[in-house]
């Protein structure tokens, strides 16, 4: 092999090890939280975070559906938490049981058994929502309060 192809070869093979400039992964942290629309617990609600800094792929998006007590804990393809740093928060209709989706009738009355319904729709965009929260590399309890 002649002295410039050992080179080049030389210069793949470090371009290789080093991971051409790939940016790390983003840090996932804890994050669960309570969701109160109008002072009580929101029941069945779809939690969005969407990490805020550019560059972040979809695969980071974290979201959770609350339960009784509007409680929700985050989790993305990638692990359960969120990205640490700024996100915009979008909070929508959670998924309907599943023995209910066939039977249009059961969706209703169960849609108008939960309280706090409708969820206001600039909740549920993050082109609309005005929620906007930070995930600190600890974690924490991020409650989230809507109001009408």
């Amino acid at each position: 092999m002649s002295v410039p192809a050992r080179v080049v070869l030389l210069a793949i093979v470090v371009a290789l090890a080093c991971g051409c400039g790939r940016k790390p992964d983003p840090l996932l942290a804890p994050a669960s939280g309570v969701v109160r629309l109008g002072g009580k617990p929101l029941e069945s609600a779809l939690v969005r975070f969407m990490p805020a800094e550019r560059g972040i792929a979809a695969e980071w998006i974290s979201e959770g559906t609350t339960d009784m007590e509007g409680r929700y804990t985050l989790a993305c393809v990638r692990g359960p938490g969120a990205v640490v740093g700024k996100h915009r928060v979008t909070v929508s209709e959670g998924g309907v049981p599943g023995e209910l989706r066939d039977d249009q009738g059961k969706v209703g009355a169960w849609l108008s058994s939960l309280s706090g319904r409708p969820i206001p729709d600039r909740y549920g965009t993050a082109a609309t929502s005005p929620l906007e929260v930070t995930v600190g590399p600890e974690g924490a309890g991020l409650d989230l309060d809507l109001d009408r």
